[in-house]
């Protein structure tokens, strides 16, 4: 609980520095935003001053500060207001239909991600020096080092533009006519980004798992089990990669907010309506309740990573419990 508590702590630190960047960032960004909102809506005629007053930027700053922490923190669940873009939508339901499809493409890439993993380092950790080791060493270097953006757009005009095999964008049909064929859509629309996601995971993901197995496959317990005449893949899954999962989830629970990087591109790239397409159309519109309102859930999305991470390291570390 020692441990556990110093994360806790550490991670409420990080979530009052972001609620206070999250305020800071957008009005320091170059650009008014009444004056973009003006241009977006096309009506050259609409009083700048009117619009600052009708979404409170005529207030000093202070004042704006001590309502965004009242409506964040006095309120539950939290309200970000209304969206400057979608007026007279509120940031919370836009949130609400968006925040499904991002957890969504987060948890499919990081099991895609280790199942590959897992399974290429089980086949590989007892044939070092082979064909398919080497194979797959420089494919997870390639991997890791490819942009992402431009693997996405490779499949995007492979997959979708020449084959037409999947859509080129949006993250489900509207059109569906039961649960079923909603699924359906939702996989369909969803499988480039959740491959193009976990492709970028899956070579970091394997070069930790290869670089501790080496490690353990020096152990006596493992010398042990291959005497036993147990079957290589047996002692590889049960005895070895058992054993190196800890970096793993080491590497999971702190690279969290890398991994919310690349869904915003993702989502980008494939026009997927998750939190990192709303939180790029705020920073095309200044619009500052939405990017308070996204930044604040993905922060909460990346201590909550992060906090799962810590609770499954305590459990399979018995160190950490002593």
């Amino acid at each position: 609980m020692n441990f556990i508590r110093k994360r806790i702590i550490t991670y409420i630190i990080v979530l009052a520095v972001v609620v206070n960047l999250d305020f800071i960032l957008p009005r320091i960004a170059p650009g008014d935003a009444a004056e973009i909102l003006i241009v977006g809506y096309g009506n050259p005629g609409l009083q700048t001053k009117l619009l600052a007053q009708r979404f409170g930027l005529n207030q000093s700053v202070y004042v704006q500060y001590y309502l965004y922490l009242k409506n964040i923190f006095g309120t539950w669940p939290p309200n970000f207001g209304v969206s400057f873009q979608y007026y007279p939508t509120t940031v919370s339901s836009l949130i609400g239909q968006r925040i499904g499809w991002t957890i969504l493409l987060i948890l499919a890439s990081l099991a895609l991600s280790v199942v590959v993993a897992y399974a290429i380092t089980s086949f590989t950790s007892f044939r070092r020096g082979g064909k398919a080791e080497l194979a797959s060493t420089y494919g997870s270097i390639l991997l890791n080092a490819t942009p992402l953006y431009w693997t996405g757009l490779v499949l995007i005009w492979v997959f979708a533009v020449t084959l037409h095999w999947f859509p080129i964008s949006g993250a489900v049909n509207l059109d569906t006519s039961s649960i079923f064929d909603y699924i359906a859509s939702a996989v369909w629309h969803g499988a480039l980004p959740v491959i193009v996601l976990a492709s970028s995971i899956v070579g970091e993901n394997y070069l930790i798992l290869r670089g501790t197995t080496q490690e353990v496959l020096k152990s006596d317990f493992v010398t042990a089990a291959s005497l036993r005449g147990l079957r290589e893949g047996f002692v590889a899954r049960r005895y070895v990669l058992r054993n190196s999962l800890l970096p793993l989830v080491s590497l999971l629970s702190f690279s969290m907010a890398g991994l919310i990087s690349r869904v915003v591109l993702v989502e980008v790239v494939f026009g997927y309506a998750g939190l990192g397409d709303l939180l790029v159309d705020g920073i095309f519109n200044h619009d500052y309740p939405v990017l308070e309102g996204t930044l604040f859930v993905l922060t909460v999305i990346v201590v909550a990573g992060g906090l799962v991470g810590d609770l499954l390291l305590v459990r399979l570390d018995p160190r950490l419990r002593k």
